[in-house]
């Protein structure tokens, strides 16, 4: 979108935005068989090769941060929760060529953690017909330090504040209701955001993709130095701004009586500011 206002307007770009309801930051994970179960259906035979599911369960307390890093395949979702202990689900999946070498190789396929530090490993993803990936969905209390880092998965946040990094190399992020400094990127994938209240709880929020869309939404009077820009794609902004000057694929603006900056940007993908 490429308009030019005048100075000092109050700007309104109203559509429909759909509706949306915040996920419950004090939810826990259910460790039943059947939630167990439930994660392993969605994966099935990975062309002629047979596939191996199976989800394990750890817990630890006392620790100040969780720290996952350097996960090559696999997804991550934590919640922020009501609890004090760090709570994991973390779903292996392992292929090869018959059933009962998938089942062995995921024996192989070592799961730690130590001081909210988590860790997998197992044998190489490069031998023929064998891979293996991790997905983890985890519990964090709601205050608590995130450190995330997958190559080929998604990321999700939802319900937490404090000092969150997540990155990941080719997979979305979506994260919701946070608070605190938060700093996320992915190389390849769409951006979802999803703010709660009147204004950011914390530090700020920069959030960036070089190759995908990007989706910031906001409550109805929300307060905050909003910052979205696209290099190659559309700007659109479907909530009323304060503006100054030409409005093209970038955008820097107050909301309301301003605050802390929120900033959402890509490179390669459009952007939509949009009302929650």
């Amino acid at each position: 979108m490429s308009r030019a206002f005048p100075a000092l307007l109050v700007v309104a770009f109203l559509v429909s935005a759909p509706g949306a309801n915040a996920t419950s930051a004090a939810s826990v994970f259910e460790h039943s068989q059947a939630s167990s179960q439930d994660w392993c259906q969605d994966v099935g035979r990975n062309g002629d090769r047979e596939t191996f599911c199976e989800i394990r369960d750890l817990r630890e307390s006392g620790a100040s941060r969780l720290e996952l890093r350097d996960n090559a395949n696999g997804s991550i979702s934590v919640t922020g929760s009501s609890g004090r202990d760090i709570v994991i689900q973390a779903r292996v999946v392992t292929t090869a060529s018959s059933e009962s070498d998938a089942r062995a190789l995921a024996k192989d396929v070592s799961i730690t953690m130590e001081n909210g530090r988590v860790r997998s490993s197992g044998p190489s993803n490069f031998m023929r017909n064998r891979s293996w990936s991790v997905s983890y969905r985890i519990d964090v209390p709601s205050k608590f330090d995130l450190s995330l880092e997958t190559s080929n998965g998604s990321v999700a946040v939802t319900g937490v504040t404090g000092r969150i990094e997540t990155e990941s190399s080719n997979g979305s992020l979506r994260l919701t209701d946070l608070g605190g400094q938060v700093t996320a990127r992915t190389s390849n994938g769409s951006v979802n955001v999803k703010l709660d209240g009147k204004q950011w709880d914390g530090e700020g929020l920069s959030v960036t993709t070089s190759n995908g869309s990007a989706r910031l939404d906001v409550p109805e009077g929300y307060n905050a130095h909003l910052i979205a820009g696209t290099s190659n794609g559309s700007l659109t902004v479907d909530v009323p701004v304060t503006v100054q000057g030409k409005i093209s694929k970038r955008l820097d603006t107050t909301l309301g009586s301003g605050g802390a900056t929120v900033e959402v940007r890509t490179s390669n993908g459009s952007v939509r500011i949009g009302r929650r």
